[in-house]
């Protein structure tokens, strides 16, 4: 997020992370009695060195006309079959530092044969790309997001539903990703990319796209085995049902709160790629409160209900569904990841009322957005953005109700309420991440026709990126 080192404004990342950061004193660059320290101890400060989450990007490509191969056919040197489909699939480095560094060169295995060696371990997953390189992969600490990649040009906007194509390289990417896994386990913790999800889930009930006669045999079985053993998280990341993070005018119907959600994780722009904690429980104050109104613009009860019919005709029965939802020491959980997706585009406004939002913007723009390197100028400037179009949200409040004072920033029912509010604007609240709700958690909408929730009772977890 740029090299300024005195970052305005401060996040809440900035905070946490400071916490973890050595203070850096004048050292030589090669601590001479290292190597004669112990094995296991030396073998336990590389590992310590390498345990840290990443989310990383993998790219789907459909078939070219020269893949004409033989799928399932071959095995590696692990003497497991393998799709043959590796060219059909790419890793592109996403972010800046140390994350980028941690997958262009994986220092450690250039450091002596003993640091090579314990990379190689952890990183147990090698598994060959269509670049010709090899991604490196921890099932325990690596988050793998997975996105559709359509040839250029592009001749359909990004909303509309992908090739069934992507559903099978996406079968065919786990099963080479535990093919090349010597340890067998392959992508435990995965993120789909909107397109897909909508593909695999759909928009209505009962609408699964994916079946096990779309697939080679051998990929149907590798698959069913996948989701009855192997993977622990599915992360699906949807956005927040309001245009920022404000909530000003009320719909119809009433139980509407006019509010600033200060606590609504911000998404890493374009992408939610890079290095991160996985924080169990989000600590910042007033979570709580912004959470007695969460508007989603996707049915987290329907994305279940979805993905249990997916595993359905995969052969999960209920009984093994129940077993691994309710097992949590490798049990598997479906996340719903509400994160805010702001981007420059929102800055640009048309004018006149009920025009706020730019709308001129065409599929080729809107993608070299989503592809922009952000900084922390473009965040101040976007913050400076939501901060002014709330104002004007809670004017047009007070003159829709006939007031002559400005409409309250925070919705609060009580002194201790107001007092946490205010607290909140003397601590950095805002963070770069997205929270996490197990889809079973969500009760039913307080506002349905605005899939609204009242998830007050809920302490998501927060996965906080480094920025």
């Amino acid at each position: 997020m740029g090299n300024n080192l005195n970052p305005t404004p401060l996040l809440f990342n900035d905070v946490y992370f400071s916490r973890w950061e050595e203070p850096t004193a004048p050292s030589p660059s090669i601590w001479a009695p290292f190597p004669r320290l112990p094995a296991e101890l030396r073998l336990r400060i590389w590992l310590l060195s390498l345990q840290q989450h990443r989310m990383i990007e993998v790219d789907l490509h459909p078939t070219t006309g020269d893949d004409d191969a033989p799928q399932y056919a071959d095995s590696n040197h692990l003497g497991r079959i393998i799709s043959g489909r590796s060219r059909s699939y790419t890793s592109r480095l996403r972010g800046r530092g140390s994350y980028a560094a941690s997958l262009t060169s994986l220092t450690l295995l250039r450091v002596s044969c003993e640091a090579r060696a314990a990379a190689l371990s952890f990183y147990h997953i090698h598994l060959p790309l269509g670049t010709g390189q090899v991604l490196y992969l921890s099932s325990e600490y690596d988050v793998i997001y997975v996105r559709p990649r359509r040839p250029k040009p592009i001749n359909r906007p990004p909303e509309t539903d992908p090739d069934p194509e992507f559903g099978t390289i996406l079968v065919d990417f786990l099963h080479d990703a535990r093919a090349y896994d010597y340890k067998d386990q392959g992508v435990s913790h995965l993120v789909l990319d909107k397109e897909i999800r909508h593909y695999l889930l759909g928009w209505f009930e009962e609408c699964v796209n994916l079946t096990p006669e779309m697939l080679h045999p051998a990929a149907a079985t590798s698959f069913a085995d996948i989701l009855r053993y192997k993977l622990r998280s599915l992360l699906c990341v949807v956005d927040f049902g309001r245009s920022t993070r404000g909530m000003g005018a009320p719909p119809l119907g009433g139980g509407w709160r006019s509010h600033f959600a200060q606590t609504f994780p911000l998404r890493r722009r374009g992408h939610v790629t890079g290095a991160f904690h996985w924080l169990q429980a989000d600590p910042r104050p007033g979570v709580d409160l912004d959470l007695r109104q969460l508007p989603i613009k996707d049915d987290p009860h329907l994305m279940l209900r979805n993905w249990r019919r997916l595993e359905h005709l995969f052969g999960v029965t209920r009984n093994q569904q129940a077993n691994r939802e309710n097992n949590d020491d490798c049990g598997f959980c479906l996340y719903v990841c509400p994160t805010k997706n702001w981007s420059t585009l929102d800055m640009h406004r048309i004018g006149g009322a009920g025009m706020r939002w730019a709308t001129r913007w065409n599929v080729q723009e809107m993608e070299a957005e989503a592809e922009a390197v952000w900084s922390r100028d473009e965040l101040a400037q976007y913050l400076q953005y939501e901060a002014e179009d709330w104002d004007e949200q809670r004017w047009y409040l007070t003159r829709v109700f006939g007031g002559t004072h400005q409409s309250p920033k925070y919705s609060s029912d009580s002194r201790e309420e107001a007092e946490i509010f205010e607290a909140m604007e003397q601590l950095p609240c805002t963070a770069i991440g997205m929270w996490l709700f197990p889809a079973k958690a969500f009760p039913p909408p307080t506002i349905p026709q605005l899939l609204s929730f009242n998830l007050s009772a809920v302490r998501p977890s927060l996965l906080l990126f480094e920025v």
